[in-house]
Parts: structure tokens; sequence; C-alpha cells
């Protein structure tokens, strides 16, 4: 598909560099040439000094000797205009201007009459009639007893300042012809950066267009597309490892999403398949019997109940998912253990339960979820050990603001398998831990979704015929006190 350069990323960073190679030449060309401009009219400068210093030996030199009007173009250096004024301003003799090549050119154009103190130091004034060429010009006194004779014959007249202009003709076209070769080449400059910059860009840019490729193929439903990352330190690899990790979580996502469904309906199936049953054989009057119409009734509520817990547990997980905030208070997680501890004992009065809580023990969070916790943990034990197997629960501190929670069980324990995929949803283990009893296999799924959320951890220790052992680690709070 063609792309407008305007409004390209590319066509955008092309006018950039563009933008900024102009910029920059422009600043050398024109410092370059404010530069030599200026080291042409010191030199020119130089000049005039040095022929004001001559001329005034050669005067001091020749006492009251007057000047001759036919030799003044030998007192400085060739080509330049010399100028006698009198005590008014006013010229009494002058030379003819010369350019570089010899012809006559405009003479300086000197206020008329001449001011006291003119170009003491210095000056640049234009020609006369004309804008060029312009002259560098100094004036200075000669002596109060100076004469110049005229090229006519005629008496000497008295002369008291000098003024000497050399033209800065060969200085301003050496300007500007460097004006014009610094153009040319700035010119051919930029042409070479764009078409440089336009192949250089083409290439860093193939790793973005890759991109916008392989996002486009996952999009259209090819998950196992990802970014082919060449350098991963670089901005481009930086980007492509993100956007890869950014796939990957995407895909798991879906794929938990797509295995969460299928779990939830294969939970769901049985209860609601036992329901329709019992539900179909009263509607057909096969249940006429009291008791059998009863017991219908009785599989019916519990097969509900059963569906109701699954769904509240379901949406436990989904809110929790979805990282909706949770209760931020301090929380005894001591007495809160007594607490599940007395109601297991209740449920199940044959199980030795113990509890052991060493001090003050406060965690940051929920006192609501974190009391589920315990009542999960101690549920899982007791549904997945034989009767009448001890339990223990231990509460303690630890050290760099960390609380622990761990629920101990002397039952069968699990083989490694079991274990590594124990917090996973739905999962359950083999029968020799689930004797008889069920179970959704969301209780230990809660507790871990619970626990992270509340930016803890839970882990298990087990072997088979070990017992096992699920620690829980929390953020400790601060008691308080009233």
């Amino acid at each position: 598909m063609a792309r407008s350069w305007r409004g390209s990323l590319r066509g955008r960073l092309l006018a950039g560099v563009i933008l900024l190679a102009a910029l920059g030449m422009a600043a050398v060309d024109v410092a370059s040439l404010v530069g030599l401009r200026l080291y042409l009219t010191d030199v020119a400068d130089r000049n005039l000094t040095q022929a004001r210093d001559s001329v005034q030996r050669y005067v001091g030199s020749r006492a009251a000797a007057p000047i001759s009007e036919t030799t003044l173009d030998t007192l400085v250096p060739a080509g330049a205009y010399v100028a006698l004024l009198d005590e008014r301003g006013r010229v009494v003799a002058e030379t003819a201007a010369q350019g570089a090549d010899g012809r006559l050119t405009p003479r300086p154009d000197l206020p008329e009459p001449v001011p006291g103190g003119f170009a003491e130091h210095p000056i640049t004034v234009s020609a006369q009639g004309a804008l060029m060429p312009r002259y560098r010009t100094l004036g200075f006194p000669v002596g109060a007893h100076t004469t110049v004779r005229p090229a006519t014959g005629a008496a000497p007249k008295p002369v008291s300042t000098m003024v000497i202009g050399t033209s800065l003709a060969l200085a301003d076209d050496v300007v500007y012809w460097l004006v014009g070769a610094d153009a040319v080449a700035t010119l051919a400059a930029l042409a070479a950066v764009a078409l440089l910059g336009r192949g250089v860009l083409r290439v860093g840019m193939r790793p973005l267009q890759d991109m916008a490729a392989t996002a486009t193929a996952i999009a259209d439903g090819d998950l196992h597309q990802r970014i082919e990352v060449a350098r991963p330190h670089s901005e481009i690899g930086e980007v492509g490892s993100a956007l890869n990790r950014a796939f990957d979580a995407r895909q798991r996502s879906e794929e938990r999403l797509r295995q969460f469904v299928a779990d939830a309906s294969h939970e769901l199936r049985t209860p609601l398949t036992t329901i329709r049953g019992w539900a179909q054989l009263h509607l057909h009057g096969l249940a006429q019997q009291p008791e059998l119409a009863e017991r219908s009734m009785l599989r019916i509520e519990e097969e509900a109940a059963q569906m109701h817990a699954t769904v509240e547990e379901l949406l436990l997980l989904a809110q929790l998912d979805q990282g909706r905030p949770l209760a931020d208070i301090p929380v005894d997680l001591g007495g809160l253990a007594t607490t599940a501890v007395a109601d297991a004992r209740a449920l199940d009065p044959g199980r030795p339960i113990t509890v052991d809580v060493q001090g003050e023990v406060f965690a940051t969070g929920d006192e609501e979820r974190l009391h589920q916790v315990l009542r999960n943990l101690l549920s899982n034990a007791q549904r997945h050990t034989p009767a009448g197997t001890p339990v223990a629960v231990a509460v303690r501190a630890l050290p760099e603001d960390r609380v622990e929670l761990a629920v101990t069980d002397h039952g069968p324990g699990m083989d490694p398998e079991t274990a590594r995929r124990i917090f996973e949803r739905f999962y359950r283990g083999d029968d020799s831990r689930s004797p008889g009893t069920g179970g959704t296999g969301l209780g230990l799924a809660i507790v871990k979704s619970i626990t992270e959320a509340h930016g803890g951890e839970v882990a298990v220790t087990t072997a088979e015929g070990e017992g096992s052992t699920f620690t829980v680690t929390l953020p400790a709070a601060r008691p308080s006190r009233c």
C-alpha cells in the first residue's frame, strides 16, 4: 500500500534530518563568510595604518618642503585613493581611484566639507554615485605647515589632513564567490543527505514494518507468530522484545481463558445433568413414592448448592483477576488463625487441630479474604487426608516486615507432579488425596489468587508419605493501638 511521505514517520524523520543539516550547514556558511569578511577588513585596516605611518614619516623628514600632487600615489600602497584637505575640510588634491584590474573606479563618497576628526579610525564608505565598490577609509593630520604643489605648477597650497581609502572590491568579490560556492556545496550536500537518509531510514524502518506485519498476522488469528529480534539491546530490539512479551501474555491469557471455560463447563455439566435427571424423573411421575420424591428434591438441592458454590468461587477468581482493590488495614493473623481452627474443630471434632501463634502477628490486607485463605487451607487438609489425621497451624513474624502462615498435615503427601500443579484451577490430585470427598478444585487456586493480590506468596512443601505444608507469606503491618 502506498504511503504518504508527508504523513509517515519516515517522511517526518527525513524532513527533520534535512532541516537540521540545512541549519547546521547554513550556520557554518554564515560563520565562515563573516569570519572571512572580518579578516579581509582587518587586512585592509592594517594596510591603511601602515600607510598612515609611512606618510607621517615622509612628511616629517621633508620639513616644510611641499608635496607634489603628481607623486601622491607613491606615498601609499598601489591602487589606494589619497585626498589632501585644507583646514576647512575642502579637497585640495586627490588621486584617481583604481580597481584591482587597473581600471578607474568611482572615488570614495566623502562629505563636503570633510568634518574634523573624520575617519580617525578606519571606517567603510561607499563610492560616489554607487553602492559599489566600497572603500575602507582612514583620515589623519599631516602637520601644520605641510603644503602640496599642484600638477599645474601653481603656487603650493596648505593642507592639514590626508584621507586614504583602499577599495574593498576584491574582498567583496571573494566573499560573493564564496557565497555562491557555499550555496552550491550546501545544496549538493543536502541532496546527498536526502538520498543517503532515505536509504538509511528505509533500512532502519524495516524492523518496524516487520513488527507491523507480525502484529497484523497475530490480530488475524495466527497467535504463534513472533517478531524476530536481531539486536535485543537496541531501541527497536527492546520494542520488539516488549511486543513479544505482550503477545506471549495475550496467548497465555487466551489459553487460560479457554481452559477456564472448558473446565467450568465440565464442572457445571455434572450437577446440571444430575438435576435434570431427577427433575425429569419427578415430572414423568416415576417418583410417586414419597421417599423417592423426597430423595429427588434433596439431590436437586445438593447439586444446586454445589453449583452455587462453584459459581461463587468462579466469580471471586474473576474479581481477583480483574485486580479489584482489597481492603488495606492491619489484620490480626493470630486471631484469624484461632477463629478458623475453632470452626474447623467444630466441623470435624474427631481430628486433632492445633494452632501456634508466636506473639502478635499482624498482616496488611483484607480480613475477610485472609480468613477465607485459612478456611480453604484447613478445608483442604480435612478433605484430602484420612479421618483423625493431625493438622497444625503456625503463625509467626519474619524479618524484613513479612509474616508467615503455615498449615501442616500429616497425611499421605503428594507426588511432584501433583505438587507442581496443585494451585491450578480445577486441578485435582489422584484418588489417594481425595478419599471420596470430591471438591471443585478451586480452593487452592483461590488461596493463591488472594495471597498474590495481597502482595504475598504461597508455596507447598510435600513428599509422598510425609504429609504437606502450605506456607503463606504476607506483608506485615503494625498492630493498631487504641
